[in-house]
């Protein structure tokens, strides 16, 4: 990223979208709210925008940034596929998980505030 659209971020950071869809971006970072399918853990996931989501160079797809991540829970050891794509404002174009299910974020801190994992 050049100089000029690092000054441009700065200044134009895209605004936080709601957890509806268990994805909340953020001004450094992406949250993502799931649930495993197996244990019934949930999990909030970081993932930050300065290391963990790569570009597309590619140009012939209809996203900008992507990341594929295998996510592992506290509780068991269920492997869930996390597959996220982005234009260039960090907004989802495709979401995929398996092994595990979206949650909202009230969801997941309803959960963590009555001391349940499941």
């Amino acid at each position: 990223m050049g100089f000029l659209a690092r000054l441009v971020n700065k200044f134009i950071s895209p605004a936080p979208t709601s957890a509806q869809s268990g994805i909340q971006v953020t001004k450094d970072a992406v949250w993502v709210y799931l649930q495993c399918d197996k244990c019934g853990e949930r999990l909030a996931l970081r993932l930050r925008k300065s290391s963990e989501i790569q570009r597309e160079d590619d140009g012939s797809h209809d996203y900008q940034m992507f990341i594929n991540k295998t996510v592992i829970g506290n509780d068991c050891f269920n492997r869930m596929q996390l597959r996220l794509e982005f234009d260039g404002m960090y907004r989802v174009v495709n979401k995929q998980l398996e092994n595990g299910t979206f949650i909202t974020k009230d969801e997941y801190e309803d959960a963590n505030l009555q001391g349940i994992t499941r």
